[in-house]
C-alpha cells in the first residue's frame, strides 16, 4: 500500500514516456510547417502567425502528454491544454521576433538586452500559465516554473543543433526527419529533467 506522500508506484516512466511522446509529435507541426513555408518562400506576413498556430498545436500535445503522464486527479485536463497551448503560442510569437525583424545587431547592449529578457521570458511563458492551474497545491508548486525553464534551456538546444547542416536548400523530407530527431531529442530531456518535480507535486495534490 502507498502511503500518503510517496510517489505513485511507476509515475516517472509514465512521465517520460507520455510527455516525451506529446512533445515528439507536437514539434512535427511547426517543424513541417516551418519547412513548407520556407521552401515555399511565404512572406512573413504569413510565416509569423502560422509558425504560432503551429506552435499553440504543439503545445496542445504536449499539454496532453503532461496530462497523462500526472494521472488522474492531478490535474483538470482541459484548463492544463488549454494553459500549455497558449504558453506555447506566446513562446513561438516570441521566438519567431528576430528573424521576423530580420538581422540584429547582438553586439548592440540595447539589442543584446532586449534579446536576452525575450529569451527569460520566452522560458517561462509555458510554466507560468501552468502554474495558474497547479497554484490551488500551494507555494510549493511554485517550483515547476524555475524547474521547466531550465529544462527548456536544456532541451532547446536541440533544436539549433541542426542549424550547420540544413538550409532552404535542404530537401523537405530531410529537412523534416532531422527536425523529428531533434524534436524527439528535446522532448525526451524536458520530460527527464522535469520528470522528478511533476512526480513531488503530482504527490502534493493526490494528499
Amino acid at each position: 500500500m502507498t502511503k500518503a506522500g510517496d510517489a505513485p508506484v511507476g509515475f516517472l516512466p509514465r512521465w517520460i514516456i507520455m510527455v516525451a511522446a506529446g512533445e515528439a509529435l507536437g514539434f512535427l507541426i511547426p517543424a513541417s510547417m516551418g519547412a513548407w513555408l520556407g521552401l515555399t518562400g511565404a512572406p512573413d506576413t504569413v510565416v509569423y502567425p502560422a509558425m504560432i498556430a503551429a506552435g499553440a498545436c504543439e503545445g496542445a500535445l504536449l499539454g496532453y502528454g503532461q496530462w497523462l503522464g500526472f494521472g488522474r486527479g492531478v490535474v483538470s485536463r482541459v484548463p492544463w491544454i488549454v494553459a500549455t497551448s497558449a504558453g506555447a503560442a506566446v513562446a513561438w510569437s516570441l521566438g519567431m521576433l528576430p528573424g521576423i525583424q530580420g538581422g540584429l545587431d547582438i553586439s548592440s547592449p540595447p539589442t543584446l538586452a532586449l534579446v536576452t529578457g525575450g529569451a527569460m521570458l520566452l522560458l517561462v511563458t509555458i510554466p507560468s500559465l501552468q502554474w495558474l492551474v497547479l497554484r490551488r497545491g500551494g507555494s510549493q508548486t511554485l517550483r515547476w516554473i524555475p524547474v521547466n525553464a531550465g529544462a527548456w534551456a536544456a532541451g532547446l538546444l536541440w533544436t539549433i543543433a541542426p542549424s550547420p547542416i540544413v538550409d532552404e536548400r535542404t530537401p523537405a523530407p530531410v529537412m523534416i526527419s532531422v527536425y523529428a530527431v531533434a524534436g524527439l531529442l528535446m522532448a525526451v530531456t524536458v520530460a527527464a529533467l522535469t520528470g522528478p518535480t511533476a512526480r513531488r507535486i503530482a504527490t502534493g495534490l493526490a494528499r
